[in-house]
């Protein structure tokens, strides 16, 4: 398959989920094989969701630590 496909907040955090292990393997097969593409709002509520929810540093989001 190679679609073109917008992702959403939710497939790049299941992409990297530690407790979902089929939603980060579809997440990440979804990411690689496709020609994938993300906005800017998406962006802002990633940013959100790793520094807020989970803690992460500015720093450490923008390095995807």
């Amino acid at each position: 398959m190679n679609d073109s496909v917008f992702l959403d907040t939710n497939i790049l955090l299941y992409a990297y989920s530690i407790t979902e292990e089929k939603k980060r393997l579809t997440a990440q097969e979804l990411i690689v094989n496709n020609n994938s593409f993300i906005g800017t709002q998406v962006l802002q509520e990633l940013t959100n969701i790793v520094t807020k929810k989970f803690g992460f540093s500015y720093a450490d989001a923008a390095k995807g630590n």
